[in-house]
């Protein structure tokens, strides 16, 4: 999932902290950060790994592998739904997509929506790190995690 991204989107808009800091302030956009879930290392007991906790954009809902490059059908459906709820279902409610620098993931999501029918789609590449550098706070978040 880590590499070399578009610059751009088709149907979306990318924009940098500065841009995400007045959407927030303006538009009160839902914010959905779908950096995926840390996995344990191999060398460390399953009992006994604890994860480090997931920090992300105050007010933003964590959705881990909601960017996935492809989705089954349950999960398709879940992250769907998921977006539905967060938006109130209005397709045209500004939504804001983010994970990691040079992540796949953010992206994958915002297209995702895009092809959803949602309106105001926008992508957030610097994602949480970018933010951080930008000198904004952030907090720790719990993983919604799909029911399958």
């Amino acid at each position: 999932m880590r590499g070399a991204v578009p610059a751009t989107i088709a149907g979306g808009t990318v924009v940098d902290s500065a841009a995400l800091a007045t959407l927030i302030a303006d538009a009160n956009p839902v914010l959905v950060d779908v950096a995926p879930m840390p996995h344990k290392p191999d060398d460390i007991a399953a009992a006994a790994w604890d994860p480090p906790p997931h920090r992300t954009i105050p007010g933003a809902r964590w959705l881990p592998d909601g960017g996935k490059g492809a989705l089954g059908a349950a999960a398709d459906e879940w992250f769907r739904t998921q977006l539905r709820i967060l938006t109130g279902h209005n397709r045209a409610r500004p939504i804001v997509f983010f994970c990691h620098p040079d992540c796949w993931a953010s992206w994958n999501a915002a297209k995702r929506a895009i092809l959803y029918g949602y309106t105001s789609v926008h992508w957030y590449e610097e994602g949480v790190e970018g933010w951080q550098d930008a000198g904004k706070p952030t907090e720790v978040a719990q993983a919604e995690i799909p029911p399958f």
